[in-house]
């Protein structure tokens, strides 16, 4: 066994998938997360963790390495994500620091980078802050597909495999840069084998190979065996009506933010990578369908 790491979010997408690659590469894995869900791990050690509150002396005693993944997706106002997300990322950090944990990587988003309009993209900017102040890494994916699809490309997914009609409230011709689960989780698993060289760095897990909007929609349904029809829309439009859903309580598939991340995404975000992720044995595949 190696030494233990602690994973947050081990009940969303991301973090059930860092988790299960390190346990697999022998790591003692600490499931930091609010529930169990529905992919409980056996061969994990379960602690209670809210971002919303201290974390407690458990979470981090013992802990040699720490990988952040979540984010409360709950919330739709800046005060509220500011308040849970960002602060409660900066008291994890500082108390992974206080008890003498080394190795520090906090995966992010694409979504975030100077200029961004998304309430995601910003608050996850200064939660990369807060984690390179105590010498962690960021790692910001592109979009995560997988087998299965869950989170952003579940929810497209979804909607190209029930709705006769699928809206596009994109420009068709938008460029994404993707990146598969497992090679998502394989970088995780580097940066950690690799430390001290990989703190303070950021690195861009996508494939350099882009798909646009149009041709992920094409592809999600000809794999679903679906013929829907594309109809273009105002985007605004939509934004508003997804806003007044959220404001009723409810919540939609698809956020209000995620539109927003999705209309003023990062052109190159590869370009703001401080070192490259082949540098640790890790080459992103092209997306291939799912």
């Amino acid at each position: 066994m190696r030494s233990i790491c602690a994973v947050t979010g081990t009940s969303g997408y991301v973090g059930s998938h860092v988790a299960d690659r390190l346990a697999d590469a022998g790591w003692e894995v600490r499931a930091l997360c609010r529930s169990e869900g529905s992919r409980k791990r056996s061969r994990f050690t379960q602690v209670h963790f809210e971002l919303a509150d201290e974390p407690a002396p458990q979470a981090l005693a013992g802990v040699d390495a720490l990988v952040h993944p979540a984010y409360d997706f709950s919330f739709t106002r800046w005060s509220d994500i500011e308040r849970v997300n960002v602060e409660g990322s900066r008291r994890l950090f500082g108390a992974a620091h206080a008890a003498g944990v080394k190795r520090i990587v906090c995966v992010s988003t694409t979504a975030a980078f100077p200029g961004a309009r998304s309430l995601y993209g910003r608050a996850k900017l200064q939660i990369e802050r807060a984690a390179l102040e105590v010498g962690g890494a960021i790692v910001r994916p592109g979009l995560v597909w997988g087998p299965q699809g869950a989170a952003m490309f579940g929810a497209l997914q979804r909607a190209v495999e029930r709705l006769p009609i699928v809206p596009l409230f994109v420009p068709a011709g938008l460029e994404l840069n993707l990146v598969h689960e497992d090679d998502l989780a394989a970088l995780v698993e580097r940066l950690l084998d690799s430390w001290p060289e990989a703190s303070g760095q950021l690195l861009v897990a996508a494939s350099e190979r882009t798909l646009t909007f149009a041709e992920l929609l094409r592809s999600l349904a000809q794999r679903a065996g679906r013929q829907p029809r594309f109809v273009r829309l105002p985007w605004r439009a939509a934004w508003l009506g997804l806003r007044t859903l959220e404001a009723a309580g409810a919540t939609p598939s698809f956020r209000s933010d995620s539109l927003v991340s999705f209309v003023a995404i990062d052109r190159d975000p590869l370009a703001r990578a401080t070192d490259r992720a082949e540098r640790f044995g890790v080459r992103f595949r092209p997306y291939t369908g799912a």
